[in-house]
Protein backbone atom coordinates (compact mmCIF):
# COMPACT_ATOMS: atom_id res chain seq x y z
CA UNK A 1 0.00 0.00 0.00
CA UNK A 2 1.44 3.36 -1.04
CA UNK A 3 0.41 6.52 0.79
CA UNK A 4 0.72 10.15 -0.33
CA UNK A 5 3.84 11.90 0.96
CA UNK A 6 2.38 15.30 0.13
CA UNK A 7 -0.67 14.56 2.28
CA UNK A 8 0.73 12.13 4.86
CA UNK A 9 -2.34 12.21 7.12
CA UNK A 10 -4.91 11.74 4.37
CA UNK A 11 -8.02 9.62 4.71
CA UNK A 12 -6.41 6.57 3.12
CA UNK A 13 -3.64 6.50 5.71
CA UNK A 14 -5.99 7.19 8.61
CA UNK A 15 -8.37 4.47 7.45
CA UNK A 16 -5.52 1.95 7.23
CA UNK A 17 -4.38 2.74 10.77
CA UNK A 18 -7.95 2.65 12.06
CA UNK A 19 -8.56 -0.73 10.42
CA UNK A 20 -5.42 -2.14 12.03
CA UNK A 21 -6.49 -0.85 15.43
CA UNK A 22 -10.09 -1.97 15.01
CA UNK A 23 -9.04 -5.52 14.20
CA UNK A 24 -6.70 -5.68 17.18
CA UNK A 25 -9.26 -4.21 19.58
CA UNK A 26 -11.91 -6.64 18.38
CA UNK A 27 -9.59 -9.52 19.25
CA UNK A 28 -8.84 -7.96 22.62
CA UNK A 29 -12.52 -7.48 23.40
CA UNK A 30 -13.16 -11.13 22.67
CA UNK A 31 -10.33 -12.06 25.04
CA UNK A 32 -11.72 -9.89 27.85
CA UNK A 33 -15.26 -11.14 27.28
CA UNK A 34 -13.93 -14.69 27.26
CA UNK A 35 -12.77 -14.16 30.83
CA UNK A 36 -16.01 -12.46 31.89
CA UNK A 37 -18.63 -11.38 29.35
CA UNK A 38 -19.82 -8.51 31.53
CA UNK A 39 -16.42 -6.76 31.20
CA UNK A 40 -16.47 -6.43 27.42
CA UNK A 41 -17.88 -2.87 27.69
CA UNK A 42 -14.57 -1.77 29.24
CA UNK A 43 -12.97 -2.22 25.82
CA UNK A 44 -15.90 -0.34 24.27
CA UNK A 45 -15.16 2.60 26.58
CA UNK A 46 -11.49 2.84 25.64
CA UNK A 47 -11.80 2.02 21.93
CA UNK A 48 -12.79 5.60 20.88
CA UNK A 49 -9.56 6.90 22.40
CA UNK A 50 -7.55 4.79 19.97
CA UNK A 51 -9.74 5.30 16.91
CA UNK A 52 -10.67 8.96 17.33
CA UNK A 53 -7.31 10.68 16.97
CA UNK A 54 -5.46 12.11 14.00
CA UNK A 55 -2.84 9.32 14.03
CA UNK A 56 0.17 11.66 14.09
CA UNK A 57 2.35 9.19 15.96
CA UNK A 58 1.79 6.33 13.51
CA UNK A 59 2.42 8.76 10.66
CA UNK A 60 5.77 9.93 12.07
CA UNK A 61 6.86 6.31 12.54
CA UNK A 62 5.67 5.34 9.03
CA UNK A 63 7.37 8.18 7.16
CA UNK A 64 10.60 7.93 9.16
CA UNK A 65 10.77 4.26 8.16
CA UNK A 66 10.09 5.16 4.53
CA UNK A 67 12.77 7.86 4.73
CA UNK A 68 15.32 5.19 5.61
CA UNK A 69 14.20 2.17 3.57
CA UNK A 70 11.61 3.34 1.06
CA UNK A 71 8.03 2.12 0.71
CA UNK A 72 7.56 -1.37 2.18
CA UNK A 73 6.68 -4.21 -0.19
CA UNK A 74 3.93 -5.21 2.22
CA UNK A 75 2.28 -2.56 4.39
CA UNK A 76 0.95 -4.87 7.09
CA UNK A 77 4.01 -5.19 9.38
CA UNK A 78 4.81 -1.46 9.35
CA UNK A 79 1.16 -0.56 9.89
CA UNK A 80 1.12 -2.78 12.98
CA UNK A 81 4.28 -1.20 14.34
CA UNK A 82 3.11 2.35 13.63
CA UNK A 83 -0.46 1.78 14.83
CA UNK A 84 0.76 0.35 18.13
CA UNK A 85 1.68 3.89 19.13
CA UNK A 86 -1.96 4.94 19.10
CA UNK A 87 -2.91 2.15 21.49
CA UNK A 88 -0.19 3.36 23.84
CA UNK A 89 -1.33 6.96 23.31
CA UNK A 90 -4.93 6.02 24.11
CA UNK A 91 -3.89 4.36 27.35
CA UNK A 92 -1.96 7.44 28.39
CA UNK A 93 -4.95 9.66 27.57
CA UNK A 94 -7.19 7.61 29.88
CA UNK A 95 -4.70 8.16 32.68
CA UNK A 96 -4.09 11.81 31.83
CA UNK A 97 -7.80 12.65 31.94
CA UNK A 98 -8.14 10.95 35.32
CA UNK A 99 -5.13 12.80 36.73
CA UNK A 100 -6.39 16.14 35.38
CA UNK A 101 -10.02 15.45 36.38
CA UNK A 102 -10.96 16.22 32.75
CA UNK A 103 -14.62 15.51 32.01
CA UNK A 104 -14.34 15.30 28.23
CA UNK A 105 -12.00 14.07 25.54
CA UNK A 106 -12.62 14.83 21.85
CA UNK A 107 -16.14 15.98 22.64
CA UNK A 108 -17.09 12.78 24.50
CA UNK A 109 -17.05 11.88 28.19
CA UNK A 110 -13.59 10.81 29.34
CA UNK A 111 -13.18 7.16 30.31
CA UNK A 112 -13.44 7.69 34.06
CA UNK A 113 -16.56 9.83 33.65
CA UNK A 114 -18.26 7.36 31.30
CA UNK A 115 -17.41 4.41 33.53
CA UNK A 116 -18.67 6.22 36.62
CA UNK A 117 -22.10 6.31 35.02
CA UNK A 118 -22.22 2.56 34.43
CA UNK A 119 -23.19 2.00 38.06
CA UNK A 120 -26.42 3.07 39.71
CA UNK A 121 -25.96 5.27 41.60
CA UNK A 122 -22.86 6.58 39.74
CA UNK A 123 -19.65 5.29 41.29
CA UNK A 124 -16.48 7.35 41.00
CA UNK A 125 -14.28 4.52 42.29
CA UNK A 126 -15.47 2.40 39.37
CA UNK A 127 -14.65 5.25 37.01
CA UNK A 128 -11.12 5.58 38.38
CA UNK A 129 -10.57 1.82 38.22
CA UNK A 130 -11.79 1.66 34.62
CA UNK A 131 -9.45 4.48 33.56
CA UNK A 132 -6.45 2.97 35.34
CA UNK A 133 -6.98 -0.63 34.25
CA UNK A 134 -8.26 0.31 30.78
CA UNK A 135 -5.22 2.53 30.26
CA UNK A 136 -2.84 -0.22 31.35
CA UNK A 137 -4.50 -2.69 29.01
CA UNK A 138 -4.18 -0.30 26.07
CA UNK A 139 -0.49 0.31 26.76
CA UNK A 140 0.14 -3.42 27.08
CA UNK A 141 -1.80 -4.15 23.89
CA UNK A 142 0.20 -1.50 22.08
CA UNK A 143 3.47 -3.13 23.09
CA UNK A 144 2.20 -6.54 21.98
CA UNK A 145 1.00 -5.20 18.62
CA UNK A 146 4.46 -3.70 18.04
CA UNK A 147 6.06 -7.04 18.85
CA UNK A 148 3.73 -8.87 16.46
CA UNK A 149 4.83 -6.58 13.63
CA UNK A 150 8.06 -8.52 13.34
CA UNK A 151 9.98 -5.22 13.03
CA UNK A 152 10.81 -4.76 16.71
CA UNK A 153 14.42 -5.94 16.68
CA UNK A 154 16.65 -4.90 19.63
CA UNK A 155 17.43 -1.33 18.53
CA UNK A 156 13.78 -0.64 17.70
CA UNK A 157 12.73 -2.23 21.00
CA UNK A 158 15.13 0.09 22.81
CA UNK A 159 13.51 3.07 21.06
CA UNK A 160 10.05 1.94 22.17
CA UNK A 161 11.28 1.39 25.73
CA UNK A 162 12.83 4.86 25.77
CA UNK A 163 9.61 6.41 24.45
CA UNK A 164 7.58 4.77 27.23
CA UNK A 165 10.06 5.64 29.96
CA UNK A 166 10.18 9.29 28.95
CA UNK A 167 6.43 9.83 28.67
CA UNK A 168 5.67 8.08 31.96
CA UNK A 169 8.37 10.05 33.76
CA UNK A 170 7.00 13.18 32.08
CA UNK A 171 3.51 12.40 33.36
CA UNK A 172 4.86 12.05 36.89
CA UNK A 173 7.00 15.18 36.54
CA UNK A 174 3.91 17.14 35.44
CA UNK A 175 1.93 15.98 38.48
CA UNK A 176 4.99 16.60 40.68
CA UNK A 177 5.37 20.19 39.53
CA UNK A 178 1.62 20.84 39.65
CA UNK A 179 1.71 19.86 43.33
CA UNK A 180 4.26 22.60 43.96
CA UNK A 181 7.24 20.26 44.25
CA UNK A 182 10.58 21.10 42.65
CA UNK A 183 12.29 19.30 39.80
CA UNK A 184 16.06 19.29 39.50
CA UNK A 185 16.79 17.89 36.05
CA UNK A 186 19.23 15.03 35.36
CA UNK A 187 22.11 16.59 37.33
CA UNK A 188 20.04 17.12 40.44
CA UNK A 189 22.32 19.81 41.89
CA UNK A 190 19.73 22.61 42.17
CA UNK A 191 15.98 23.17 41.64
CA UNK A 192 14.89 24.11 38.13
CA UNK A 193 13.24 27.45 37.47
CA UNK A 194 9.59 27.41 36.44
CA UNK A 195 10.55 27.93 32.80
CA UNK A 196 13.06 25.09 32.96
CA UNK A 197 10.45 22.80 34.51
CA UNK A 198 8.00 23.62 31.73
CA UNK A 199 10.63 22.81 29.11
CA UNK A 200 11.61 19.54 30.79
CA UNK A 201 8.01 18.37 31.15
CA UNK A 202 7.19 19.33 27.56
CA UNK A 203 10.19 17.42 26.24
CA UNK A 204 9.48 14.30 28.31
CA UNK A 205 5.70 14.20 28.11
CA UNK A 206 5.08 15.59 24.64
CA UNK A 207 7.98 16.04 22.22
CA UNK A 208 9.71 12.77 23.02
CA UNK A 209 6.69 10.55 22.61
CA UNK A 210 4.73 12.48 19.99
CA UNK A 211 7.52 12.95 17.46
CA UNK A 212 11.03 12.00 18.60
CA UNK A 213 10.16 8.50 19.83
CA UNK A 214 7.94 7.55 16.88
CA UNK A 215 10.53 8.82 14.40
CA UNK A 216 13.30 6.85 16.13
CA UNK A 217 11.12 3.74 16.29
CA UNK A 218 10.25 3.83 12.60
CA UNK A 219 13.80 4.64 11.54
CA UNK A 220 15.48 2.00 13.69
CA UNK A 221 12.95 -0.61 12.59
CA UNK A 222 14.33 0.17 9.12
CA UNK A 223 17.96 -0.19 10.28
CA UNK A 224 18.81 3.51 10.12
CA UNK A 225 22.52 4.19 10.44
CA UNK A 226 23.93 6.67 12.96
CA UNK A 227 24.08 9.54 10.47
CA UNK A 228 20.50 9.08 9.37
CA UNK A 229 19.29 8.77 12.95
CA UNK A 230 21.12 11.95 13.97
CA UNK A 231 19.51 13.90 11.12
CA UNK A 232 16.07 12.55 12.00
CA UNK A 233 16.55 13.52 15.65
CA UNK A 234 17.55 17.06 14.60
CA UNK A 235 14.27 17.12 12.70
CA UNK A 236 12.13 15.55 15.40
CA UNK A 237 12.96 17.63 18.47
CA UNK A 238 11.90 21.04 17.07
CA UNK A 239 8.77 19.48 15.56
CA UNK A 240 7.88 17.86 18.87
CA UNK A 241 8.29 21.15 20.68
CA UNK A 242 6.24 22.95 18.04
CA UNK A 243 3.52 20.30 18.41
CA UNK A 244 3.33 20.93 22.16
CA UNK A 245 3.38 24.69 21.71
CA UNK A 246 0.43 24.39 19.31
CA UNK A 247 -1.35 22.28 21.94
CA UNK A 248 -0.78 25.07 24.46
CA UNK A 249 -2.22 27.68 22.09
CA UNK A 250 -5.27 25.56 21.22
CA UNK A 251 -5.98 24.85 24.88
CA UNK A 252 -6.54 28.57 25.43
CA UNK A 253 -7.50 29.97 22.03
CA UNK A 254 -8.86 26.91 20.24
CA UNK A 255 -12.40 26.38 18.95
CA UNK A 256 -14.07 23.96 21.38
CA UNK A 257 -16.15 22.45 18.58
CA UNK A 258 -12.92 21.36 16.90
CA UNK A 259 -10.67 20.57 19.86
CA UNK A 260 -13.37 18.65 21.78
CA UNK A 261 -12.18 20.15 25.08
CA UNK A 262 -13.34 23.24 26.98
CA UNK A 263 -11.20 26.20 25.96
CA UNK A 264 -9.45 27.81 28.91
CA UNK A 265 -9.40 24.79 31.20
CA UNK A 266 -5.59 24.79 31.18
CA UNK A 267 -5.73 28.25 32.71
CA UNK A 268 -8.24 27.25 35.40
CA UNK A 269 -6.21 24.15 36.22
CA UNK A 270 -3.02 26.19 36.55
CA UNK A 271 -1.20 24.08 33.95
CA UNK A 272 2.44 24.94 33.48
CA UNK A 273 2.83 25.81 29.80
CA UNK A 274 5.36 27.83 27.86
CA UNK A 275 2.57 30.14 26.66
CA UNK A 276 1.35 30.99 30.16
CA UNK A 277 4.90 31.29 31.46
CA UNK A 278 5.70 33.73 28.66
CA UNK A 279 2.60 35.79 29.43
CA UNK A 280 3.42 35.96 33.14
CA UNK A 281 6.86 37.31 32.29
CA UNK A 282 5.68 39.83 29.66
CA UNK A 283 2.42 41.25 31.10
CA UNK A 284 2.27 44.62 32.79
CA UNK A 285 1.03 44.97 36.37
CA UNK A 286 -2.65 45.08 35.43
CA UNK A 287 -2.30 42.15 33.03
CA UNK A 288 -0.38 40.17 35.62
CA UNK A 289 -3.16 40.70 38.15
CA UNK A 290 -5.70 39.48 35.60
CA UNK A 291 -3.68 36.37 34.85
CA UNK A 292 -3.10 35.57 38.51
CA UNK A 293 -6.83 35.80 39.09
CA UNK A 294 -7.44 33.06 36.53
CA UNK A 295 -4.43 30.74 36.50
CA UNK A 296 -5.16 27.94 38.94
CA UNK A 297 -8.62 29.26 39.79
CA UNK A 298 -11.22 26.55 39.18
CA UNK A 299 -13.96 29.09 39.75
CA UNK A 300 -12.82 31.56 37.08
CA UNK A 301 -15.73 32.60 34.87
CA UNK A 302 -15.77 32.54 31.09
CA UNK A 303 -15.42 36.33 31.15
CA UNK A 304 -12.36 36.01 33.40
CA UNK A 305 -10.82 33.54 30.95
CA UNK A 306 -11.62 35.86 28.03
CA UNK A 307 -9.81 38.72 29.78
CA UNK A 308 -6.82 36.45 30.40
CA UNK A 309 -6.78 35.56 26.70
CA UNK A 310 -6.69 39.25 25.84
CA UNK A 311 -3.70 39.74 28.14
CA UNK A 312 -1.83 36.77 26.65
CA UNK A 313 -2.38 38.13 23.15
CA UNK A 314 -1.77 41.81 23.88
CA UNK A 315 1.43 41.34 25.91
CA UNK A 316 3.12 39.58 23.00
CA UNK A 317 3.22 36.08 24.50
CA UNK A 318 1.00 34.56 21.83
CA UNK A 319 2.97 36.05 18.94
CA UNK A 320 6.24 34.91 20.54
CA UNK A 321 5.01 31.33 20.78
CA UNK A 322 3.68 31.45 17.20
CA UNK A 323 7.09 32.62 16.04
CA UNK A 324 8.77 29.82 17.98
CA UNK A 325 6.49 27.31 16.28
CA UNK A 326 7.35 28.66 12.83
CA UNK A 327 11.07 28.71 13.65
CA UNK A 328 10.86 25.11 14.83
CA UNK A 329 9.37 23.95 11.55
CA UNK A 330 12.03 25.84 9.60
CA UNK A 331 14.77 24.28 11.72
CA UNK A 332 13.30 20.80 11.24
CA UNK A 333 13.00 21.22 7.48
CA UNK A 334 16.59 22.39 7.25
CA UNK A 335 17.74 19.31 9.19
CA UNK A 336 16.32 17.02 6.50
CA UNK A 337 17.34 18.98 3.42
CA UNK A 338 20.84 17.56 3.06
CA UNK A 339 20.26 14.29 4.95
CA UNK A 340 20.89 10.92 3.30
CA UNK A 341 17.21 9.92 3.19
CA UNK A 342 14.76 8.66 0.59
CA UNK A 343 13.03 11.63 -1.08
CA UNK A 344 9.51 10.26 -0.52
CA UNK A 345 10.06 9.78 3.20
CA UNK A 346 11.70 13.18 3.53
CA UNK A 347 8.73 14.83 1.81
CA UNK A 348 6.29 12.98 4.06
CA UNK A 349 8.09 14.07 7.23
CA UNK A 350 8.30 17.72 6.14
CA UNK A 351 4.58 17.74 5.32
CA UNK A 352 3.87 16.13 8.70
CA UNK A 353 5.88 18.82 10.46
CA UNK A 354 3.71 21.49 8.85
CA UNK A 355 0.53 19.61 9.76
CA UNK A 356 1.61 19.11 13.37
CA UNK A 357 2.55 22.74 13.88
CA UNK A 358 -0.38 24.37 12.10
CA UNK A 359 -3.32 22.17 13.09
CA UNK A 360 -6.52 23.70 14.50
CA UNK A 361 -7.57 20.80 16.73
Amino acid sequence: MIFDAEDPLNQTFRDAVAATLRDDLADRRAQIAGLDAALGPLVDLVTPLALGGKHFRPAFAWWAHVAVTGEPASSGPLLKLASSLDLIHAGLLAHDDLIDAADTRRGNPSVHVAATGLASPPNQSLGAAAAIVGGLLLIQWGERLAQRSGLLHPKAQAALDDLLNRVLVGQLADAWASAGLSLTGPGGDRPLSTGQMVAEIDDLKAASYTVVGPVALGALAGDADATQLAALERFAWPVGRAFQARDDVLAIFGDETRTGKPSGDDLRQGKLTALVESALSKADAAGLATLRGVVGNDGASDDDVARARDVIASCGALSAVEQAIADGVDQATEALTAADLRPTGRAGLIALAQAAANRDS
